[in-house]
């Protein structure tokens, strides 16, 4: 999606986020952007009211291809460190899965954690 929908142009951070931020919109699902949660500001939470899931997403950019990876790692360590789940575990949530995403011009890299 991203290779035939961005311009070269478009290569910040707040655009990707916007990005998924309308990818998530006009679903079923609540999508809370740049909310508080635990001690920050998680990029995306993600909530499945009916079935007591959330996802958890922070993006990163990478400043070259070889990065994407270790960018994923990094925004991981932040959904940890700054606790961006802790505010839907605390609210019952039984499956709550963390996504690093890394992006670099037209390409993504995605990594998960999960707790059940």
């Amino acid at each position: 999606m991203l290779f035939d929908t961005i311009s070269y142009h478009d290569y910040s951070e707040s655009f990707y986020h916007a990005f998924l931020t309308g990818l998530f919109s006009g679903t079923e699902y609540v999508v809370e952007s740049n909310y508080e949660n635990g001690l920050g500001r998680a990029d995306l939470l993600i909530k499945d009211r009916s079935n007591r899931r959330a996802a958890v997403i922070e993006a990163k950019i990478a400043r070259c291809e070889d990065r994407l990876e270790a960018e994923c790692d990094e925004a991981l360590k932040q959904i940890e460190k700054r606790q961006y789940a802790r505010r839907v575990e605390r609210a019952g949530y039984r499956s709550i899965v963390r996504f690093g995403m890394a992006f670099y011009r037209k390409s993504c890299v995605v990594k998960s954690g999960e707790t059940a």
